[in-house]
């Protein structure tokens, strides 16, 4: 009885917490990532260095200049960046640990032959030293009944002709008291007794990704599986197989930055 009592009033505090901090989740809509240092190319072929902040919804970057002085540049004027030392991510921000540098190299050669790094290699590398590097492209905004195409920043994964991109977003969830995070909190507590209805919400970072093509076109792969392999129709049977083989998935960007790469040295081998 002093068990279900406690396990109660923890799922109680808890739930407490989360409708608190529900507020605050909902004013984070607009994703803003911060980093310690950027190097920006602007398409005018000057460069700028400094800390940075990238507004991905508004396709700006804020670059803290030598001066004291805040610059701000748009995607129209930016032809790439590269960026280090992002300053915080949401909990649950799964690949904060990857270092894409290997991915847009190409291959890693292990005991198993050509393939990913393995699971624990990949969180070798911390954070602070991870480089992201950044392309600016023309793109419809998912508009695929548009001409208009307006320039937007894409995080590059993988190495060409055929790039992964990727665009990142912030989304919520309503979270109830049947969400496996309160798992823990109502163990032994019967339903009857537990709140109903959203308890708040939780804020997650959504990937999407895309394909660069070589004449500086952007596919938009909704299914990510689906529309790579039609993309590399040609080449589709060997690419399933190896992202099988390999253990590797579609939907997990450092995935299928491999993947992508594996698809480029069928349609584009090395000589």
């Amino acid at each position: 009885m002093k068990m279900l009592r406690l396990s109660v009033c923890l799922l109680g505090a808890f739930c407490l917490v989360v409708l608190c901090a529900a507020p605050d989740a909902l004013g984070q809509r607009n994703l803003v990532q911060q980093f310690d240092a950027a190097t920006v190319v602007l398409t005018s072929g000057d460069t700028l260095r400094g800390p940075a902040a990238l507004h991905t919804d508004r396709d700006v970057l804020l670059i803290s200049m030598p001066d004291n002085s805040v610059r701000t540049v748009a995607a129209l004027s930016v032809a790439a960046f590269a960026t280090r030392g992002e300053k915080e991510h949401p909990a649950n921000y799964f690949d904060q640990y990857y270092d894409f540098y290997d991915a847009r190299r190409g291959y890693f050669y292990g005991n198993t032959g050509w393939g990913p790094l393995p699971m624990q290699a990949r969180r070798q590398r911390p954070d602070t030293a991870r480089v992201r590097e950044f392309r600016t492209f023309r793109w419809n905004r998912g508009n695929d009944y548009s001409d208009f195409r307006s320039p937007a920043f894409f995080e590059q994964l993988s190495q060409g002709p055929v790039l992964l991109l990727r665009r990142e977003s912030l989304t919520e969830r309503p979270v109830s008291a049947a969400d496996p995070m309160f798992r823990p909190y109502y163990a032994y507590a019967p339903i009857a007794a537990l709140p109903r209805g959203t308890m708040g919400y939780y804020t997650t970072i959504r990937d999407q990704f895309f394909l660069g093509t070589p004449d500086g076109k952007v596919v938009m792969l909704r299914n990510p599986k689906r529309d790579l392999l039609a993309y590399f129709k040609p080449e589709s049977d060997r690419v399933e197989r190896y992202a099988k083989e390999h253990r590797l998935s579609f939907s997990e960007a450092h995935d299928l930055a491999f993947i992508v790469n594996y698809a480029n040295s069928l349609r584009h081998p090395a000589p």
